[in-house]
């Protein structure tokens, strides 16, 4: 009895749910693979399904930008693509994320977002910047939170739909790129659990009365 417990209760263990982490990795999706993407274009990251749509559809497009002179770049924006979606930025100094311009990541579950990385114009590293600002909305696209680059950094954000990135036009803004971040989804608990559970306790429960009456024999 002791061991059929023990093995039931390492099934339930393993149906409590638990949570599953991916890194939406914008350099990595870049590189040798530098490209400007329609509205709507779904990319998977380790599972989880992410739409990308810019500002005005048509008018501007989420970009991925490849590295330059090593140094990361990542998601922008640019205005003008060399031969529609699928090709590179026909301005290569249109494809970060400048005045006028926004970016918006739709994700196919609720997620928690943290460990946020940008870089600037020039690839270089933003996530120390307590300066500069940028604008991230959650979940409603027109409603925008002013941060430095530095405080975006350290952001733990749940129960996220949607993520969007401007360009602050009325702070101290600085053209950027999104490195990349986490994204983090519960694995919800399987609808056979919670009978198993109570099973166990039932189990449980009815091992301890047969001890006793046995003590009591």
């Amino acid at each position: 009895m002791k061991n059929f417990l023990a093995a039931i209760a390492a099934s339930a263990a393993a149906l409590t749910g638990s949570a599953h982490a991916v890194f939406l990795d914008f350099v990595a999706e870049a590189a040798g693979n530098e490209r400007g993407v329609a509205d709507g274009t779904v990319i998977n990251f380790g599972g989880l399904d992410v739409t990308f749509s810019s500002l005005s559809a048509g008018v501007f497009y989420a970009y991925f930008d490849d590295l330059s002179s090593g140094k990361p770049a990542g998601l922008g924006v640019c205005e003008v693509l060399v031969a529609g979606p699928g090709s590179e930025c026909a301005n290569t100094g249109d494809d970060n994320i400048r005045s006028g311009e926004a970016v918006t990541l739709t994700f196919s579950e609720t997620v928690t977002v943290s460990d946020f990385s940008f870089t600037d114009a020039l690839h270089n590293d933003l996530n120390s910047n307590d300066t500069n600002t940028l604008l991230i909305a959650f979940n409603d696209p027109n409603v925008f939170q002013q941060f430095t680059f530095a405080e975006a950094v350290a952001l733990v954000m749940s129960g996220v739909d949607l993520i969007r990135f401007a360009f602050d036009d009325a702070g101290s803004g600085l053209q950027f790129y999104v490195n990349g971040f986490e994204a983090t989804s519960a694995v919800p608990l399987p609808a056979a659990a919670p009978l198993l559970l109570a099973g166990i306790a039932g189990l449980g429960f009815a091992s301890r009365r047969r001890k006793k009456a046995d003590q009591n024999l």
